[in-house]
């Protein structure tokens, strides 16, 4: 009701000051005229407000209570963003925690990897040095063997050259009959 006061003053100051500038002019104040153009205004004002006084109550109620479930709607969505802000920062700090635990063990995956590597190169190159002396033994026995039976081929040849030198047909069939004798006797 004090807000109706007020309107009312407000609306009687306005209308005041319309006619003080009227009056300006150089004519006098008219007050009959006046009073009869403060009470039309309020005649009017008092028809909207018995008319529609309880809606605009109504409405102006209605929008500030919508502007305080808006408000309130709003401090709502901000705690749930806040919230999920702070679920989201959580799981960011989880995944880098993740890859963090990840690349350790593709680090140590690697380092045992390489250690595997390293211990079958080691064992196939001792493999490998072993079969080369193997095979270095093998081609120096035979080499040896080898030489041995190209000795043996000029032992022999010298032998028969020498011997043909020195042997005369006599002389060789004493000794073929020599080896008989031996090869019966025995």
């Amino acid at each position: 009701m004090q807000k109706i006061y007020g309107i009312v003053t407000a609306c009687a100051l306005v209308l005041v000051s319309c006619q003080v500038a009227a009056a300006s002019d150089g004519h006098g104040l008219p007050w009959i005229d006046f009073l009869l153009r403060i009470v039309n205004a309020a005649i009017f004002v008092g028809i909207i407000w018995y008319a529609a006084g309880k809606k605009l109550k109504s409405f102006f109620a209605g929008r500030r209570e919508e502007v305080v479930q808006e408000m309130d709607d709003l401090a709502s969505r901000k705690q749930e963003a806040e919230a999920r802000l702070a679920e989201v920062e959580h799981q960011i700090a989880d995944v880098e925690a993740e890859c963090a635990k990840l690349l350790e063990e593709g680090r140590a995956q690697a380092e045992r990897m390489k250690a595997a590597i390293l211990a079958d190169a080691e064992k196939q190159a001792a493999r490998i040095v072993e079969q080369a002396a193997r095979n270095a033994e093998q081609e120096g026995k035979a080499e040896l063997e080898a030489i041995r039976a190209r000795m043996a081929e000029t032992i022999v040849a010298e032998l028969e050259k020498s011997l043909a030198e020195r042997l005369d047909a006599a002389t060789h069939q004493d000794l073929i009959d020599k080896s008989l004798t031996k090869v019966v006797l025995k």
